[in-house]
């Protein structure tokens, strides 16, 4: 997540310097008939990138899952888009929420700054709001004294630590916890393997980022997603291979049209030979029931609804 924020952020510093630099450093060259293609490639980048970020700042915000803590409801490889605009904004997660349609609730899987390193997002499970009063006993979540049902939790380990226990015993016995004000009780569906409200204390409201809302791709690895790449350009060529030929026979052209066709029929088929050569051999790289594998688990994930 911080990896592509940085991207974001240097590609638009670049960007909006180059344009700077390009439409009054340079004399002339904005307005210079020789260079319009330049000028309208990186005007549009530009734009591109600046819609791209005002969209993650206010409505939408890429997400990546790095480590095993809500599995299996989220794996490792998971890409997800998280809603900003349901909670509200904060600026700079220091001030009370405006533009708030909701709060958080209980079950709702939400994204935050984590609060002992602001550099770094989190996610987690609400199982906690104000005023709520929290315990687990023997791996069970009571919340308001009731046992909670939930399918989603996962356990892998089926020791069950006493609460006498110095180091761990946060995990599996601890409470009750009443729930501040404008805070959140955060944790896990790994249970067993997630740090989480029960070990950094409960979540300032104005640490919430946005709500999970679901899962886009899964990562499959480059050699995996390169196969995809190359035989998606292969799928583009066709057409561009059939409508090239179909202008060929076209009465009437002239010998220059044919020429400037046959020219553009050589260069897709270069392409389209070149793609599937690729994709051949990364596939005998990978070995296809691996790649099957890989392409089986992406179809499972993608376009998944966060629940």
């Amino acid at each position: 997540m911080e990896n592509l924020n940085t991207i974001l952020y240097a590609l638009a510093g670049a960007l909006t310097l180059a344009e700077i630099v390009l439409r009054w450093g340079v004399k002339g060259f904005w307005k210079d008939p020789k260079h319009a293609a330049t000028v309208e490639t990186l005007h549009s980048f530009w734009v591109a990138m600046m819609l791209a970020l005002g969209l993650k700042a206010v409505l939408l915000q890429p997400f990546t899952i790095p480590s095993g803590s809500m599995e299996n409801t989220l794996l490792i490889g998971d890409y997800l888009l998280v809603k900003k605009y349901e909670y509200g904004y904060t600026l700079l997660n220091r001030t009370g929420r405006f533009l708030q349609f909701k709060e958080p609730e209980r079950g709702e899987i939400l994204v935050f700054v984590f609060p002992e390193d602001r550099s770094k997002d989190y996610i987690k499970r609400c199982v906690g709001i104000p005023g709520d009063i929290l315990a687990m006993r023997d791996k069970v979540l009571l919340v308001n004294g009731q046992r909670q049902v939930e399918p989603y939790a996962k356990h892998i380990d089926p020791q069950v630590i006493p609460a006498s226990d110095y180091f761990s015993g946060w995990r599996d016995n601890w409470g009750p916890v009443t729930v501040k004000a404008g805070h959140y009780f955060m944790m896990g569906d790994n249970r067993d393997n997630s740090a989480d409200s029960r070990k950094w204390g409960q979540l300032d409201g104005k640490l919430v980022k946005g709500k999970a809302w679901c899962v886009y791709y899964h990562s499959m690895g480059l050699p995996a997603f390169l196969v995809l790449v190359g035989l998606a350009v292969a799928v583009f060529c066709l057409p561009s291979l059939l409508l090239g030929w179909l202008r060929m026979r076209k009465p009437g052209s002239s010998e220059q049209e044919k020429e400037r066709e046959k020219a553009g029929l050589k260069s897709t088929l270069v392409t389209l030979v070149l793609a599937l050569a690729a994709a051949g051999f990364l596939m005998a790289y990978l070995g296809a029931p691996t790649f099957q594998a890989k392409w089986e688990k992406l179809k499972e994930r993608s376009f998944k609804t966060i629940r």
